[in-house]
């Protein structure tokens, strides 16, 4: 669903009309939609976000892709046709650390873009880095929304409506919209063709 379809289908259920909204309203439903797909990419470490980075290390200092988030998995260097992983660490425990030891740690933030730091990364070799991307979300109407489950952030969205209202539906369909998501973190769980999700709230319904 693009983001105007999901805004539509919200405001179908908080104001009754099946219509976009419009003006300040507009602008804060599609705040409370980034919110939403911001706190669906922090649940959990989805396929949809992961990505692979591939580089020819010329330095220690690696500047990581602009849509980096999260590392999936320690890094891997390819050197003389074997792999060695370069566990991650936090900076504050790299004085525990030894000269030899292979590992790395992350510098920057989100704002300024993450640089990954490599110990006795001794000769120009292939970094194989997996990670988590940034989400897409959501700058213009048209754009599709990555959440393999849109009904979550039109539930959540809905949610946030009904929070700024003070309206008692608010938790009931705000447990809906967690619903939505733990299953969808339930189904990226289980191998495919098999099925695990949370039963439906009965109580709350958005058809």
């Amino acid at each position: 669903m693009t983001l105007q379809e999901i805004l539509i289908s919200a405001n179908a259920y908080t104001d009754l009309e099946a219509t976009l909204p419009t003006g300040t309203e507009l602008t804060t439903r599609a705040e409370f939609a980034k919110q939403a797909v911001l706190e669906w990419a922090n649940a959990y470490q989805w396929p949809e976000l992961s990505k692979k980075y591939e580089v020819l290390a010329t330095s220690a200092t690696l500047s990581l892709p602009s849509d980096f988030a999260e590392f999936e998995s320690a890094p891997q260097l390819l050197e003389n046709t074997a792999w060695y992983e370069y566990p991650v660490v936090k900076y504050k425990d790299v004085k525990g650390m030894g000269d030899n030891d292979r590992y790395c740690y992350l510098m920057g933030d989100r704002a300024s873009g993450f640089t990954a730091v490599f110990n006795y990364l001794t000769s120009t070799a292939t970094l194989s880095i997996s990670y988590q991307a940034q989400p897409s979300l959501m700058a213009t109407l048209a754009d599709t929304c990555v959440v393999p489950d849109s009904e979550f952030v039109k539930t959540k969205i809905i949610s946030y409506v009904l929070q700024s209202r003070s309206d008692d539906r608010f938790p009931t369909v705000n447990a809906e919209a967690n619903r939505l998501l733990q299953n969808m973190i339930g189904r990226s769980m289980v191998p495919h063709g098999q099925i695990n999700r949370m039963p439906r709230n009965s109580t709350f319904r958005l058809e």
